[in-house]
């Protein structure tokens, strides 16, 4: 069991960290590509803002996971920093609870519509089954990362004792 927990740790860290670095380096070079060519050459290139707008939504879609795990997403913490850790433990239940019900309701749909897409890019001509095909990876990931939240909350509160 441990040995399965660090491969999936490496491959999370993979699509989490690398991925994200690679596809932000194509948002980079992309942009400075654009650059170079539109006012040095005087000639636009087509296919920049496609792979601009794709390098964007797979950095933000493989990388979500780990902004989860470093609990570095934005909140607004100003109620629950004001209540007792009770309430805390009870408001992150609730929200994590909410949250898994909904990612699992809309999974298989989203997967559905995914696989059921006949699409392509407008300049790539990309199908759209691979340009999404990270979103699936993140509602997964997020699925995970919340039954962890979930159960750290009843750890965190049982070891922090029952302040009411």
């Amino acid at each position: 069991m441990d040995n399965f927990k660090k491969i999936g740790k490496k491959i999370a860290d993979f699509l989490g960290v690398f991925i994200p670095n690679i596809t932000f380096l194509v948002i980079f070079l992309t942009f400075m590509v654009t650059i170079v060519s539109r006012y040095f050459f005087k000639t636009p290139v087509t296919w920049s803002y496609e792979v601009s707008v794709l390098g964007y939504m797979w950095t933000m879609f493989f990388g979500v996971g780990k902004a989860m795990e470093a609990d570095e997403h934005v909140v607004f913490g100003l109620v629950y920093d004001a209540v007792k850790p009770r309430t805390q433990f009870i408001f992150k239940v609730v929200y994590n609870t909410f949250l898994l019900i909904l990612l699992v309701t809309c999974f298989v749909p989203c997967f559905q519509s995914m696989v059921g897409k006949k699409m392509v890019t407008g300049v790539l001509k990309l199908p759209y089954t691979v340009v999404f095909a990270p979103f699936m990876y993140m509602l997964a990931e997020i699925i995970v990362r919340t039954c962890i939240n979930i159960k750290n909350a009843f750890k965190e509160y049982k070891e922090g004792g029952k302040e009411s």
